[in-house]
Order: structure tokens, then sequence, then C-alpha cells
């Protein structure tokens, strides 16, 4: 049975996209096109995984995973933080998001880090 994840990308094309490439991996997917529609989306519904993007209106991916981990039943989530930017370590290292991705990214990568940031996650 495949994972539950939220797209988060202010971007429609590439949050359907995204949900494409994981629905035909058997993921059960939704999207958001801000962080203020992924913060209720996720005070509503369990997600084994986040993909957020960086750069948004409203609330950024940054400040959306911050939320996120100011709260128990969300603070365990993975996050794979993608962005266009090219300094995103520093979330990385402050242990806010378990993986970075440099758009563009092809699908074998996106999978390929989608495995590696469930496979250790607790409860997935």
């Amino acid at each position: 049975m495949g994972l539950s994840v939220l797209v988060v990308d202010d971007e429609l094309d590439v949050a359907e996209l995204l949900a494409e490439l994981l629905a035909a991996r058997g993921h059960r997917v939704m999207t958001a096109i801000d962080g203020l529609i992924a913060r209720t989306l996720l005070q509503n519904h369990d997600y084994d995984l986040v993909i957020t993007d960086f750069m948004m209106p409203i609330i950024d991916g940054l400040q959306l995973v911050q939320g996120m981990r100011a709260i128990d039943r969300l603070a365990r989530i993975p996050v794979i933080m993608s962005s266009a930017r090219r300094d995103l370590p520093a979330a990385v290292e402050a242990g806010l998001v378990q993986l970075t991705l440099q758009k563009p990214f092809s699908p074998a990568v996106l999978y390929a880090a989608i495995d590696r940031v469930t496979a250790s996650a607790p409860g997935t």
C-alpha cells in the first residue's frame, strides 16, 4: 500500500505533475497551492510524507515546516523541500527537513528521495 503524501507547490502545473508521478507509484496524494492551505490539510488529514516547495506566497515552505515541527502530531512527518534556489542546506542542517531537491529534478530522483526519507521514518 502506498504512502499518503501532501504536495505543496504554488505552481499548479508542478503540483499536478508531482501528484501524477506519485499516484502512478500507488501513493495517495493531496495537493495545496500554498502553505496556508497546506496547514489546513495537515490539521484535517494524516500524511506519511510532505513534499513542499520553498518559495511560495502567504506561507513559504520553511514557515510551513517550522509550524509542523511545533505540533507533536506533525513533528515526525518526513519532509522533502524542493526549490530552484541552491542555498537550502541550512534547513536540512537545522533538522527541519530530511532532504532537499534542486529543481528541476527527474522522476527517478524524486522516487529515490521518497524511498530514502521514508525508509528511516517512524511509522512508515
